[in-house]
């Protein structure tokens, strides 16, 4: 292990003491921020030690909602501003500014465009009661979802709105900011009709929402997706505006479904009934979009007598074998990587089994770019029919119900498969129009509506030129969770990524989980559990701003060199630090440094073992972050 000098390493233990204290916030402006609903009931009672908390994280800002339900609940009743007021207030002692959200319609004023009177009235109230201590206002949240505008989304009339707020913010105090309500996702054509209903003058800050969990910001590439969005301001001659990222995260919610684990088990079982003892292999390319997020024992208990489970990579896929690994597990997506699909081919030619669970196999193509990151588009029929998979959908054949609501099972697996209280609709049907003399196609999902029955789920027993199974469930079903520990991993990398491509400030959504259900996305973005417990993503939160502080400058150099991503930046203490991982797989990675390193660390501030020859080290790079501080330069000796 590097060893800093003893000088070093007292004051480097003296900031972290004084840190852990104070909490990690300077006067600078923080780029650090959370989502968090408390100035609504549910967080509202526990604002006080949520402040508390995300000071100690080192995040400076609180993203919230200032309903305009809340201070004016009914058309000729008082208004009631104690809700929020308590909030700015305890907000205010903890030190964390607040970002509000002016937002949404009510019954008499709906929808809020074609009532601005009413609309700039609560606008006037609320923005003159908080102008001293609140200087940044977001003007509606995603107004480019019908669930948020309540209308078809329509940027002319949000553009309505949004001059309307803005011109009456500036005549409160012209200094104030205004932003763009957070659009979801990076919405370009919407944004450019926010700039072609002449909103450009109207707006301070643009604010979006670029989510794209499950898959990591690499593989599909958030840095890509600000420089397009970059370049369309600056079309605009607005190339000069700050972006913020007002709302971005990945929920750690549980992917369970009963249902599947008795369709693959019952697949497994009617496919290979004498395997008693299975090898299930799990395609984990690093890096790749989409990742199978069950663990190791949930995956062990969808196999008929148990086993064991064993991660692969791309290149591990190429060499399989049925004899080592009787079933392989795909991702959950209608996508399949480039340059996996003979190796597929023959590992089931050779007696394998393979396991399709998301929609409509092989419909998709994932090629990977040169940067690491991936790109889909559309794959030809050829490869499900050399697999023998036949299908049908509304869009493909007339007839074919877009949905039905109700499943069953079929009687020789009634006792196999137990179908949920809820049930899942069925979208896309499986057929045996691709067989081959000699195969068969046994359904184990079926839906039925007026004179269709459709297959949603069936084992592809194949014994002509092909000697294995093929098992496939189309049910579309959110496995966008991923575990606790991943979300860690992510959340430093996100904010490096968006920090080091021009983003000013970065919300995490959200803080606090609300964690009443398990299953359910919404419930469980947040970076602490419902009962104020860290989850391993605020450590991962508190170490990224205790080495990257309020107040550091990005470095104006190249930071990524294929997967290999190497981040660096000057911190207010005059000290260089630096981030390194990489999206691909794990490998010891040669850095040619300049300067001393005078600490290092990982993803949650435990101190790393690196390997010093003259000015070169080697690193163990991965997934996970390790921050390097002190040098003055570090380039990967392979770029």
């Amino acid at each position: 292990m590097f060893v800093p000098p003893f000088k070093t390493l007292i004051i480097a233990l003296l900031s972290f003491l004084i840190f852990c204290v104070t909490g990690a916030v300077s006067d600078e402006i923080s780029p650090y921020g959370v989502c968090a609903h408390v100035s609504r009931h549910g967080d509202h009672e526990l604002a006080e030690q949520e402040f508390k908390l995300m000071r100690r994280a080192g995040i400076g800002w609180a993203r919230t909602d200032f309903d305009w339900t809340t201070v004016q609940p009914s058309e000729t009743g008082p208004w009631d501003f104690s809700m929020l007021d308590a909030t700015v207030e305890r907000a205010e002692a903890a030190g964390i500014e607040i970002l509000p959200i002016l937002a949404y319609d009510v019954p008499w004023a709906t929808p809020a465009y074609k009532h601005l009177d009413a609309w700039l009235e609560y606008v006037r109230k609320t923005v003159s009661r908080y102008q001293k201590q609140l200087r940044y206002w977001e003007v509606w949240n995603e107004p480019d979802l019908k669930q948020f505008w309540k209308e078809d989304p329509n940027p002319a009339n949000y553009t309505i709105l949004l001059k309307a707020t803005y011109q009456e913010i500036k005549k409160i105090d012209p200094d104030l900011h205004v932003l763009v309500g957070g659009l979801s996702g990076i919405p370009y054509e919407y944004i450019e009709g926010i700039y072609k209903a002449g909103g450009k003058d109207f707006f301070d800050i643009m604010a979006v929402h670029p989510y794209r969990y499950p898959a990591p910001p690499e593989a599909r590439s958030l840095k890509d997706d600000l420089d397009t969005l970059r370049q369309l301001m600056a079309r605009y001659g607005d190339g000069d505006k700050p972006i913020w990222i007002t709302e971005i995260g990945w929920p750690t919610h549980q992917n369970s479904s009963p249902l599947l684990d008795d369709v693959i088990r019952t697949g497994l079982k009617t496919a290979a009934p004498n395997i008693t003892d299975w090898t299930l292999g799990v395609f984990d390319e690093p890096g790749y979009p989409v990742r199978v997020n069950l663990s190791d024992s949930r995956l062990i208990d969808m196999l008929p007598g148990g086993g064991q489970i064993e991660h692969l990579s791309i290149e591990q896929i190429k060499t399989l074998s049925p004899k080592s690994c009787q079933a392989l597990l795909m991702p959950p997506e209608e996508g399949f990587a480039a340059g996996v699909f003979d190796a597929i081919e023959t590992y089931i030619r050779d007696g394998g089994i393979i396991i399709f669970w998301q929609g409509v196999p092989l419909y998709y193509l994932n090629r990977q770019t040169d940067d690491g990151g991936w790109q889909q588009q559309g794959a030809n029929e050829s490869f499900r029919r050399r697999l023998h998979i036949g299908w049908q959908a509304w869009w493909t054949q007339d007839g074919v119900p877009k949905s039905i609501g109700t499943l069953k099972v079929p009687e020789p697996f009634q006792s196999q498969i137990h179908l949920p209280e809820n049930s899942i609709p069925a979208e896309r049907f499986l057929t045996d129009t691709a067989l081959k003399p000699g195969d068969r196609f046994i359904p184990l999902l079926q839906a039925s509506e007026g004179n269709y029955t459709g297959t949603a789920a069936a084992v592809f027993d194949l014994d002509s030129d092909m000697n294995g199974a093929v098992i496939v469930s189309t049910l579309m079903q959110d496995f966008r969770g991923i575990s606790e520990e991943r979300q860690a991993m992510i959340l430093p990398r996100a904010t490096l990524i968006a920090l080091h491509s021009g983003v000013e400030r970065m919300f995490w959504y959200n803080f606090r989980a609300r964690e009443n259900n398990p299953y359910y996305n919404e419930d469980n973005f947040g970076i602490i559990h419902k009962d104020l417990a860290p989850k391993p993503a605020y450590r991962a939160m508190r170490t990224l701003s205790r080495i990257r502080p309020a107040g550091s400058k990005p470095l104006d150099i190249d930071w990524q060199s294929k997967t290999v991503y190497y981040p660096g930046w000057t911190r207010p203490d005059g000290q260089t630090a630096w981030a390194i991982w990489t999206s691909g797989t794990a490998r010891d990675v040669i850095v040619e440094i300049t300067g001393e390193v005078t600490d290092t660390a990982d993803y949650l501030g435990k101190s790393v073992d690196i390997k010093k020859d003259e000015n070169a080290f080697t690193i163990s790079v991965s997934e996970t972050p390790v921050y390097l501080i002190g040098p003055d330069t570090l380039v990967p000796a392979s770029k």
